[in-house]
């Protein structure tokens, strides 16, 4: 039987009113963020939305501003909904069929939301991280115009069915000035009802109800976006000297051994664990040999299980990550390859990463008579980077005093395996993608990207800027985030 639910409708003060005093606003106005915890069709384990409305659905109904996946049938299309109250969040219950948890306890009607707390939506449904950031970064005003004024598009006018609906609203607050409930001037209206006209033509063109992002193909067949915002494609040639040291990466063995005496035997007795690494399920990545004798990937390319792990036993990486904190040898082969035919086969161990940061929490399941079991594991909380020491040297310079000092708006350029794609036996040859700085130098120790056209298989792919007439490399690829920001690892962040 579900909990107790609470009636709450979406309304316009909520999502357009709100989204536009974020947008257009946003002096003392607070974000938050939900970091999605397991994969789906529509969303990536580790993807973080950051929520700048005050009503946020979450379902598996389209006009959700969290949409979840149709394989969660457990998930009703409105399930529940986070709205601000004060300087709180509020969690309201919304589903008549499903649960909702908060830490593993149902929630009874709303519950009041503190950072750091997990969301479940439904009995072993999708799972939610609930972020409040800290800091001058807590402010909506720490996010850039372009990308406000995406998340307006994806959170405020999502709900609404057509164009022709945005504009009549639209304007409609514009005339009222019901943005900032505000008495203003003749003056302010008019320069408000401007800002809100640009606004208008530039959503009319956009389907309401769907979220894309437009590749333009220029005359000259390369693949860009207009001058007005965004990334630019590299000139194709620009980094193809730096081809041959740029490496694809594939985990080809892993298993767990749990030696006699240790809590890893207790759960998985004498035998071995292997995790099947066939097909589409191998995981596959980019890497790269620079000019002082490195081979570089990111971390999560070679202990993946340090970073994904769901509330199941089950989840192959939360088995692996469990069994090694209870005892267990893990044993994972690496096999990277280049252009040039050169192969080399590693051991994860054979890595140096940075461990000084990692964290222990608890990873829990609900067994079949619905009783919470507990176990421990250590995650990563630091720099996504690791490296090898070898007897090559490539001309992929590194340039760390740079990578701290990028300028906002900077054309980054990246060689990597999209999708894991280019990898083919005998045709092993990177990609070119591309992404833009969206602050000026570094965010919490990493370099904030924006416009971000890499996608899974380029983790851990240099990442170049042009200072000049030279390439340098600034940063690892690490993490891509929402549809088209992520996260670059700094160069500087590396200690050999």
């Amino acid at each position: 039987m579900a909990n107790q639910t609470t009636q709450f409708k979406r309304t316009v003060s909520g999502t357009i009113n709100s989204g536009m005093r974020s947008v257009f606003g946003g002096e003392g106005r607070r974000y938050f963020i939900l970091e999605h915890k397991d994969d789906s069709a529509t969303h990536r384990r580790g993807e973080q939305q950051k929520m700048i409305v005050d009503e946020v659905f979450i379902g598996r109904d389209k006009k959700c501003q969290v949409l979840i996946d149709e394989q969660f049938g457990t998930v009703s299309r409105e399930h529940a909904v986070i709205v601000r109250d004060g300087d709180r969040w509020k969690l309201i219950h919304r589903s008549s069929t499903n649960d909702t948890f908060v830490n593993g306890q149902r929630v009874m009607g709303e519950q009041y939301l503190q950072n750091g707390d997990e969301i479940q939506l439904s009995y072993n449904g999708p799972r939610l991280g609930f972020i409040i950031p800290q800091g001058d970064q807590s402010f909506v005003k720490s996010i850039g115009m372009t990308a406000r004024l995406n998340l307006f598009r994806q959170q405020a006018l999502r709900p609404y069915k057509t164009a022709l609906t945005l504009l009549s609203v639209i304007f409609c607050i514009a005339i009222a000035g019901l943005v900032t409930g505000l008495v203003l001037t003749k003056k302010d209206n008019m320069e408000l009802a401007k800002k809100y006209k640009d606004l208008a033509n530039e959503f009319a063109s956009r389907p309401s109800d769907t979220i894309t992002q437009t590749i333009y193909v220029n005359s000259n067949g390369k693949h860009g976006i207009p001058s007005g915002g965004g990334a630019v494609t590299p000139t194709p040639g620009d980094l193809q000297a730096f081809e041959p040291y740029v490496y694809f990466v594939k985990m080809t063995q892993l298993t767990a051994t749990a030696p006699k005496n240790t809590e890893a035997y207790d759960i998985l007795g004498d035998g071995v664990y292997t995790i099947s690494l066939e097909g589409n399920g191998i995981p596959k990545a980019t890497g790269f040999i620079t000019s002082d004798g490195h081979f570089i990937t990111a971390r999560h390319v070679v202990e993946p299980w340090a970073y994904y792990a769901s509330g199941d036993l089950n989840d192959p990486y939360t088995r692996i990550n469990v069994l090694k904190y209870c005892g267990a040898v893990i044993d994972a082969t690496i096999v990277v390859e280049s252009k040039t035919g050169d192969q080399r086969t590693f051991n994860y161990r054979d890595f140096g990463v940075k461990r000084s940061s990692d964290v222990t929490k608890e990873v829990y399941f609900w067994n079949e008579d619905n009783e919470k079991i507990v176990y421990e594991a250590t995650f990563a909380n630091g720099d996504d980077y690791a490296y090898k020491k070898i007897n090559v040297n490539s001309n992929i310079v590194m340039n760390p005093t740079l990578a701290k000092s990028l300028p906002a708006g900077a054309k980054l350029e990246i060689l990597g395996f999209p999708y894991g794609q280019g990898g083919e036996p005998n045709h092993i040859r990177p990609q070119y993608t591309y992404a833009t700085t969206a602050n000026s130098g570094l965010l919490h120790n990493i370099i904030p990207v924006t416009g971000a056209n890499f996608e899974g298989g380029t983790s851990g792919g240099p990442v170049f800027y042009k200072d000049g007439k030279n390439y340098y490399v600034v940063g690892i690829v690490s993490n891509r985030y929402g549809r088209s920001s992520g996260e670059v690892v700094p160069v500087s962040a590396i200690s050999f």
